[in-house]
């Protein structure tokens, strides 16, 4: 008996370790929308802070461009700035040098293998995106560039062949990221003919923006809608999550701010397979930064808003004082440590101690010695997982 119960302990703990250290793209669904940014640099940990400070709210993925020239080693300053900044690494990883044809055929795999090798000794989870926007004309990987050499059936292999031997490298710390381009531009082009398949990609992620009147080629303004649907109703069909991996609004043509606003209200009534939105905050082709204008910052730093606790949480209510009884209204009168039931011990914080006490209960039922009530979360009788996963979604909340 003594055994069983330790294994159920063991079993409890690292359930909920693997909830709330790695968490899943369905556990970041069920709360706020992860929030991340091409920070119009590479990133650097006083770039990160910086940006951080502008949108009040820290970033959940930080964004980065690669070419296949460069080595992880000379960018390794610019990888650590996630990390240092608790958020994880979004990279991109752009093979100029190559088309889908030459990656498949292995001409590229010294370099690949050293990537992998490079990534898996550096620990931290990034997501990597290789081969973005394939269903373009503009990148010499994809399917509608005018060499002609890209096909879907290349284009599939050469994303299975990366991922090979990230896998056969031992890599685990790295998820693989499919994209496409919001619509498809080129011969033969699709959102779904490039899929490389649901065991080669960890989440899929659209890339588009509102141009507003700002291109010579005729660009209109446009909402969240018709940049995102056609892509995204393509999408939804996989067993796969969707987070946004480029978007921005120019500011002519409409209105910046209005857009912002109206695209998250959109997201979060109309797109539940979106998890995470991941800004172009650049100066490029037209003025893409959250903060081109003072209306756009403004619309962007409420639309970021959250209400759900992370290790920096306990910050916000210093810098947005009004929205803790607007945002949570039913979390005012909770103050008290004893009616929030994730707090078992009644401590002021949901951590590891509260998960000792639901382990020491777990799997028992009313009328067995070591059922508790106060273990029992739901009220449903019994002390099982459920119990456990109404913990892991508070796990680190400061409750007091």
């Amino acid at each position: 008996m003594f055994k069983k119960k330790k294994l159920s302990i063991l079993a409890v703990i690292i359930v909920l370790l693997s909830i709330t250290v790695f968490p899943t793209a369905e556990s970041f669904a069920a709360g706020d929308l992860k929030v991340g940014a091409w920070i119009g640099e590479q990133p650097t940990d006083q770039g990160v802070k910086a940006f951080n400070q502008l949108q009040n709210r820290n970033l959940d993925i930080v964004h980065m461009f690669v070419d296949w020239s460069t080595n992880f080693d000379s960018i390794r300053n610019n990888v650590n700035s996630a990390a240092a900044n608790n958020a994880i690494l979004l990279f991109t990883w752009e093979p100029w040098e190559y088309d889908t044809v030459q990656i498949m055929n292995g001409n590229a795999d010294n370099y690949i293998k050293k990537m992998a090798q490079d990534m898996k000794s550096y620990g931290n989870e990034i997501w990597l995106r290789p081969l973005h926007e394939a269903n373009g004309d503009w990148y010499p990987w994809a399917i509608g560039y005018k060499s002609g050499k890209n096909t879907n059936s290349t284009y599939i292999s050469a994303f299975r062949h990366i991922v090979d031997i990230f896998r056969n490298e031992g890599t685990n710390n790295v998820k693989f990221i499919f994209n496409v381009n919001c619509s498809n531009v080129g011969p033969n082009t699709s959102f779904t003919g490039i899929y490389p398949g649901d065991n080669y990609v960890d989440y899929n992620s659209i890339d588009g923006y509102n141009w507003g009147t700002t291109q010579s080629w005729g660009s209109t303004w446009q909402t969240f809608d018709q940049i995102f649907s056609s892509a995204y109703n393509s999408l939804k069909n996989y067993n796969k999550q969707i987070f946004i991996a480029e978007w921005a609004s120019a500011e002519i043509g409409g209105n910046k701010a209005q857009f912002i606003t109206e695209s998250f209200n959109k997201i979060k009534s109309s797109y539940d397979k979106i998890f995470a939105e991941v800004w172009f905050s650049h100066n490029k082709e037209t003025d893409w930064r959250i903060n081109s204008s003072e209306s756009a910052l403004t619309a962007y730093k409420n639309a970021i808003k959250t209400t759900s606790t992370s290790p920096t949480s306990t910050k916000r209510p210093t810098n947005t004082p009004t929205n803790t009884p607007t945002n949570t209204p039913t979390n005012t009168p909770t103050n008290t440590p004893k009616r929030v039931v994730e707090d078992i011990n009644n401590d002021g914080f949901i951590n590891m101690a509260d998960v000792m006490q639901l382990a020491l209960g777990f799997n028992s039922v009313i009328g067995d010695t070591n059922y508790k009530s106060n273990l029992d979360l739901n009220n449903d009788g019994s002390i099982n997982m459920s119990d456990v996963l109404m913990c892991a979604v508070k796990f680190n909340t400061v409750v007091n």
